[in-house]
């Protein structure tokens, strides 16, 4: 729908039109009367030819004056019919004057202007005009008349069927361009109302945001981001500048180190870590990630970069390892007291077979405490990669008799059976040491979650390529919808926290991980009030990237 504004734009227009196309015909009948005074002063002496140039300089002052666009717009037909009329005085005054050439504008105006409908009454009257020229002067029809009483009709003729094809295409041109118009201002709008929600949603997230285009230039940046560099939101260019620092806090990076500037030339990168001046003398960590836009054809529309200040989880994480340390560190005086005495009772005479034996094992278990304590230690020194695995040959079949040697006096306070139900060899190449965590976690999962005088069944076997340790126990079991989490850290299921068993969640978690670093799985079938199987898979020739 139009506005008024659009209206009287479309009225002026119109009314320019028409005069433009009247002053034209006027200015091309000036030219006609002053060569006829040159050439046949007389002509222009009769008064029918005087009234004849009065009409048309008449119309022309009407046309002038006249807002056309508020009058019906047949109207505007009066003024090439005058015209047409004006053009057949000055005819009859003179027919060998030759100005019914005059004809074709007011002819083209009215075929442009009213089409079809026009056309047929240029033609039409020019024609009877030409004949009424032709009986009122009395000459003789002659083949030199042809021209002007036959071809000039005929070529009137064919320019208003011309000229009304000419318009009708204009108009279908006209209407087509109106219409692609309207559809482009609705999808500027369209782009324009995304780009507004696109921005609002930027400026909504806590992370910096900064897209560039093709040629490495900023295109928009959310304030996130402007925020974080201290950057005017308006100029996201200015990110090409400015001083960072590399992980280590301390090595200055050059311009073309600079994340913006690398995702700038076609770089991509995940979470790199730099050091940016904060506020004081402090540095933020930031975590920087870049990727590459493509078109729809796939060719290279810009880059993304998107920073986030991981400040405080840097500092929550080197406070988490600080306490670790710390703890782990405080255990192992009272711990190396305890291995101490063993010893020392161990060295006894006189023990008691079943002493001794309890005492061994207390002794290999608190070993086993110390380098648990030594790994902490050595994993909070080293927090950003998992610890490498000490592989070698180990003999499942040992693991799994320390294993549930460490476990049986738990087992004989429930009357609950252990046992190790295969003897044949099975020996990988692994961490014994991490291998044993992951039996210890399973068979002592096993013997807490079980029945009063149940049973746990252990077992390991190997063939050529693959190996297979298995726990069974016929404990309170796993309810089906629990399954997916039990992998999770800290997950316990439901039952088991409503009960008196005791646990952090953390023993299936700590095995995965480790039978995934060893290139092995880890498998639970279970079945609630009936009892759990973890299977574990192993490679016999160790992890292949070891």
């Amino acid at each position: 729908m139009s506005g008024p504004g659009e209206s009287r734009r479309a009225g002026a227009t119109f009314d320019r039109s028409v005069v433009l196309s009247q002053l034209l015909f006027g200015a091309v009948l000036v030219t006609a009367v002053f060569t006829l005074l040159l050439f046949s002063p007389a002509a222009l002496t009769k008064p029918i030819a005087i009234v004849a140039v009065a009409i048309v300089f008449t119309a022309t002052g009407v046309a002038i004056i006249l807002p056309w666009h508020r009058f019906p717009r047949a109207f505007v037909m009066a003024l090439p019919i005058v015209d047409i009329l004006a053009i057949g005085l000055i005819r009859i005054a003179e027919p060998a004057a030759g100005v019914g050439l005059l004809w074709f504008f007011p002819t083209i105006w009215l075929a442009s202007y009213f089409g079809l409908t026009g056309a047929i009454i240029a033609v039409s009257s020019s024609s009877v005009l030409v004949w009424i020229s032709e009986l009122v002067s009395e000459r003789a029809f002659t083949p030199i008349s042809v021209p002007s009483v036959v071809l000039l009709p005929i070529a009137l003729s064919f320019i208003a069927t011309s000229t009304v094809l000419s318009s009708r295409r204009a108009g279908a041109q006209r209407v087509l361009l109106r219409t692609q118009a309207k559809q482009l201002e609705r999808a500027l709008r369209r782009a324009n109302k995304q780009e507004q929600r696109l921005a609002e949603v930027l400026n909504a997230v806590d992370f910096g945001v900064v897209r560039l285009d093709r040629d490495g230039r900023g295109g928009v940046m959310n304030t996130a981001y402007a925020r974080l560099y201290g950057l005017d939101v308006a100029d996201p260019d200015a990110a090409r500048d400015g001083v960072a620092f590399a992980a280590d806090r301390a090595t200055p990076l050059s311009a073309v180190e600079l994340p913006f500037n690398r995702a700038a030339a076609g770089q991509e990168f995940d979470d790199e870590v730099t050091w940016i001046p904060g506020d004081g003398s402090e540095l933020r960590a930031v975590s920087v990630t870049a990727r590459r836009l493509y078109d729809e054809d796939g060719g290279l529309e810009g880059s993304v970069l998107v920073a986030r200040d991981i400040t405080e989880e840097r500092n929550a994480v080197r406070a988490r390892d600080d306490l670790v340390a710390s703890v782990s560190h405080e255990l192992r005086t009272p711990m190396t007291s305890v291995l101490g005495y063993i010893d020392l009772s161990l060295d006894a005479e006189g023990l008691p077979p079943n002493v001794t034996r309890n005492l061994e094992i207390m002794q290999r278990n608190g070993d086993r405490m110390l380098e648990l304590i030594a790994s902490i230690l050595q994993s909070a020194k080293h927090a950003e990669a998992p610890l490498p695995l000490a592989l070698a040959p180990v003999d499942l079949h040992e693991v799994l008799r320390d294993a549930v040697e460490a476990a049986q006096a738990r087992a004989d306070e429930r009357d609950i059976s252990l046992t190790i139900t295969t003897s044949e060899p099975a020996v990988v190449r692994a961490d014994g040491f991490r291998l044993r965590q992951v039996v210890d976690n399973l068979v002592s999962n096993a013997v807490k979650y079980n029945r009063q005088g149940g049973e746990v069944m252990v077992g390991a076997t190997a063939d050529e390529g693959m190996a297979w340790v298995v726990v069974r126990d016929t404990g309170i079991g796993i309810p089906e919808a629990e399954l997916p989490k039990v992998f999770e850290r800290f997950f316990r299921s439901g039952g088991v926290r409503q009960g008196t068993v005791h646990g952090s969640g953390l023993g299936l978690g700590i095995a995965r991980e480790l039978v995934e670093r060893h290139g092995g799985e880890i498998h639970i079938d279970s079945e609630e009030g009936a009892g759990t199987t973890v299977i574990v898979t192993l490679p016999v020739a160790g992890p292949e990237d070891a």
